[in-house]
């Protein structure tokens, strides 16, 4: 009796994750309470896609941030003060990359199920407060735009390994960050390594405004 009792409770909880029970119940002569959500198995979800949804809203959401800091950024050297237009192309590239990127995740959130949810803060910290973005230089741009992108890459890391089989376990998710992000993010972390580079040593040299003006040129060619 006691084995037929735990079989039930079992075969009770098994039948809770599927959706073919949902919709007997609903199809059903039983009534249904007000307040009870309708099929609620049958949708998207499957592995761990709800323990590891909080963090890709989140990574949507540091990149939509990090997005609108490169905007400004790019606005802030295309003006007629700065009149950086290299520096202008440069973050505006940055800029439409992270904001494609944001829509990526959200498109993948959706297809697993999930909705984005737009208070979910993003989990990277700012090396430089968005308000400051307009007393950088040049020099201090590329540092701050280099800082952002590993901070990305890493949370992105992070993601993937939250996914692997020794943490939550989806697979699907830790091969969708493999495909989208790695490789990008490892890139763009290079490219901009080596504008802060290049960028330090001319700014070392006899005249470093023509030198900030020539790797500027040579950025608004390049792009």
């Amino acid at each position: 009796m006691l084995s037929f009792g735990i079989l039930s409770i079992l075969l009770a909880v098994a039948s809770a994750e599927f959706c073919y029970p949902d919709v007997e119940k609903a199809c059903g002569t039983t009534p249904i309470p007000a307040d009870e959500q309708l099929m609620p198995n049958c949708n998207a979800k499957y592995g761990a896609i709800q323990e590891l949804q909080a963090d890709l809203q989140a990574y949507a959401s540091a990149n939509i941030e990090s997005s609108f800091e490169f905007l400004l950024m790019s606005s802030f050297f295309g003006n007629y003060e700065a009149n950086r237009d290299g520096f202008k192309k440069l973050y505006r590239k940055y800029s439409d990359q992270l904001w494609e990127d944001s829509i990526n995740v959200i498109k993948y959130i959706t297809k697993r199920g999930g909705e984005m949810n737009f208070n979910q803060l993003p989990r990277i910290q700012k090396s430089v407060n968005g308000s400051r973005v307009l007393e950088l230089n040049e020099l201090n741009s590329l540092a701050k735009a280099l800082d952002t992108q590993k901070q990305l890459a890493t949370e992105a890391l992070r993601i993937h390994s939250e996914a692997m089989p020794y943490n939550k376990h989806d697979a699907a998710v830790a091969h969708y960050i493999e495909e989208q992000f790695l490789e990008g993010h490892t890139e763009r972390v290079r490219e901009l390594a080596g504008y802060t580079t290049e960028l330090k040593s001319l700014s070392s040299q006899h005249n470093p405004a023509v030198s900030v003006f020539l790797f500027d040129e040579i950025l608004k060619k390049s792009l």
